[in-house]
């Protein structure tokens, strides 16, 4: 006997799903069709970790560094030394200097595990019963003793006020600033990974507005979109929100069940190679969209039209906001847009560089961020449309598969 949680168990996971007839796409059914397959992306070669590398290195001299340091766990340790590694209580450290190789200082029965894993060839080893920030100070040498070191930001306190401990000598420096540019531009292999998950996504998000019936609970959409992601053999998430919680900006599934006329806003992505997509969509299901659900979609797509028009390189990321909140003042819902209009998208879901009020950044040829204004009227419902896009040399490349205008005023009906 199908559950609803079985309602999207073998999605059609690509754009004619939702061309079925009703009979033959109805609860716990599986789609005619298989998921599709996506061709492999070409892996990243030893060179692509070099140049980042070299960036990291300009960026650590330029703010009066000798050496950087980027302990495992964070995003950073994955960007320049090419595998994502877990923090734990024991130390797994990159050193980065400017004018030599990195070394990478772990704990001494892991240093295979590490070696297979990341780039770096260099590797020094710290056995259990030593202080591995003497390791750190050996693998430096003696001539970078009063270094000034450029600490990642994402770096535990009290593993920064323990190098402090053994290296009395050395200047410790904030490298919140560096790193923060240091992944801001995407390359084509980036820029291809992220293309990927974006296409999985919108095959995903398509099949489940299509498969939305009566009863089903937030919940078991969102369950039912993680486990198609897993079939196209990557990890993502959806928040899925029904009527009056779409009204938050970050509500949660919690169980409800949808009724007809129901908004119903479904957000998230998932990662390809590392490389985060992340859209939102929002329909009204079942029945005529009100009037007043009809002009905000609109307006929520016009204020996002006029901040991709913005896009180009040299505008402040300022101008992307103030775009997309000038469009939703003139029609009278300033109170109820109440988050900015992007963040920048990569290996984080959320980093540099933010689309907000304050932000004097100019946008670069390379920068990826989302456009995703919205508005929230409480106890009632919200409307939110976000896209990815890139800042290209003369203006926006928007990667997704923009919503149409017309959306809004199309309910998602169910036949039979």
């Amino acid at each position: 006997m199908p559950t609803r949680r079985s309602f999207l168990g073998a999605l059609g996971v690509f754009s004619a799903f939702a061309a079925l007839p009703a009979c033959e796409a109805t609860l716990g059914q599986p789609s005619r069709s298989a998921l599709p397959r996506y061709a492999p992306l070409p892996p990243l070669g030893d060179d692509v970790f070099r140049r980042r590398q070299d960036r990291a290195r300009t960026l650590v001299r330029d703010a009066g560094a000798e050496v950087a340091f980027v302990t495992s766990g964070t995003t950073t340790f994955a960007y320049l030394a090419g595998a994502r590694v877990e923090r734990s209580e024991r130390l797994i450290a990159l050193l980065l200097p400017v004018d030599g190789d990195p070394v990478l200082v772990g704990p001494a029965f892991e240093l295979e595990r590490l070696r297979r894993q990341t780039r770096v060839r260099d590797l020094r080893g710290w056995e259990e019963q030593e202080s591995p920030y003497g390791v750190v100070k050996d693998a430096l040498g003696a001539a970078r003793t009063k270094a000034s070191v450029l600490v990642e930001p994402h770096t535990e306190y009290l593993t920064t006020v323990a190098l402090a401990r053994a290296m009395p000598e050395a200047t410790l420096k904030d490298g919140t600033a560096a790193f923060a540019r240091l992944r801001v531009i995407k390359d084509d292999d980036e820029l291809a990974r992220i293309r990927r998950a974006i296409a999985i996504t919108h095959d995903v998000f398509d099949a489940a507005f299509a498969s939305l019936r009566l009863g089903v609970r937030d919940l078991e959409v969102s369950e039912s979109i993680a486990d198609e992601f897993r079939r196209a053999g990557v990890d993502g998430y959806a928040l899925v929100q029904f009527g009056p919680m779409s009204a938050l900006p970050h509500g949660r599934p919690r169980g409800d069940a949808l009724g007809k006329g129901m908004v119903v806003l479904v957000d998230g992505g998932c990662v390809v190679d590392g490389y985060w997509s992340d859209v939102t969509r929002t329909r009204f299901f079942e029945g005529d969209p009100p009037a007043d659900f009809v002009k905000i979609y609109e307006t929520v797509h016009d204020a996002q039209t006029a901040a991709i028009d913005r896009v180009r390189p040299g505008v402040a990321a300022q101008e992307i906001d103030r775009a997309a909140r000038e469009v939703i003042r003139k029609a009278g819902y300033a109170a109820y847009f109440t988050h900015r209009t992007g963040h920048g998208m990569g290996m984080d879901g959320h980093e540099a560089a933010y689309m907000v009020e304050g932000n004097t950044e100019p946008l670069q040829p390379g920068f990826v961020f989302s456009v995703e204004p919205g508005i929230y009227l409480p106890e009632h419902f919200g409307v939110r449309i976000e896209d990815d896009v890139t800042c290209g040399p003369s203006g926006a490349i928007v990667l997704s598969r923009r919503a149409d205008r017309r959306d809004g005023a199309r309910g998602l009906r169910v036949h039979g």
